[in-house]
């Protein structure tokens, strides 16, 4: 099962087009959860319980959705991640375009690189050649979140936690670049991006970032490499 993790505030315009691109680009759609994290102060909510229930008619239990108060995405993606059981999580923007047709094929097909299932998917984010490579919107594993009792670390507030992510799993060798697998984020210049661009919260999560990095890291690393030396044994 692979569950995509989407927090959104005032663009229930992007909700058809987002979940027809997932499921109808999955091979097994039954085996996919488009689940969002939807605020219940939202002023669009109608909005979004409209266009939800029509992709559930559509779709079945494929699409769900969280109601609850405002939150930080982070905690958004890991609340989602939590309350719903699955083998991979993806750290999803509500904009997010899945452009591969058996996207969720391959992601599956992962597991047999690492058995443990200890390891990070990031797919190619068609934003342009600063993106290739770099571990955007992760996939990480249920076994991924329970040697280090998170999905994504819950310090950060939106920024730099793909980096941070990133960063775990590629000291550890366990980062699974997926090329061939297209998954594109746009920047949208709205009210919703505007408040997540505030140079207060660049700021502020790049200093969780690199506190983070020297004071947190070692010991997340230690977590995983102790969960990976059991599977072995």
């Amino acid at each position: 099962m692979i569950c995509i993790c989407i927090p959104s505030r005032g663009r229930p315009r992007f909700i058809k087009e987002t979940v027809k691109k997932i499921l109808d680009n999955a091979d097994n759609r039954e085996n996919v959860i488009v689940k969002y994290y939807i605020n219940d102060d939202d002023p669009d909510l109608q909005s979004y319980k409209t266009s939800l229930k029509e992709m559930q008619i559509k779709y079945g239990s494929s699409v769900q959705y969280i109601i609850g108060p405002d939150q930080s995405p982070v905690y958004s993606w890991n609340l989602i991640a939590e309350s719903t059981e699955a083998d991979f999580y993806m750290l999803a923007g509500d904009e997010v375009k899945f452009k591969t047709k058996g996207w969720d094929s391959i992601i599956s097909q992962c597991k047999d690189k690492h058995p443990d299932g200890i390891f990070v998917i990031a797919a190619y984010d068609d934003r342009g050649s600063h993106t290739h490579g770099r571990c955007t919107q992760p996939f990480v594993t249920k076994e991924w979140a329970k040697a280090l009792g998170y999905h994504w670390n819950p310090a950060f507030f939106h920024w730099n936690i793909d980096e941070y992510t990133g960063e775990l799993c590629k000291a550890i060798g366990r980062f699974v670049y997926l090329k061939d697998v297209v998954i594109k984020c746009t920047k949208i210049k709205d009210p919703t991006g505007a408040r997540l661009r505030k140079p207060g919260l660049f700021n502020r999560d790049k200093w969780v970032y690199d506190k983070l990095m020297q004071n947190n890291f070692d010991s997340d690393i230690t977590k995983l490499s102790k969960s990976i030396s059991e599977a072995k044994a």
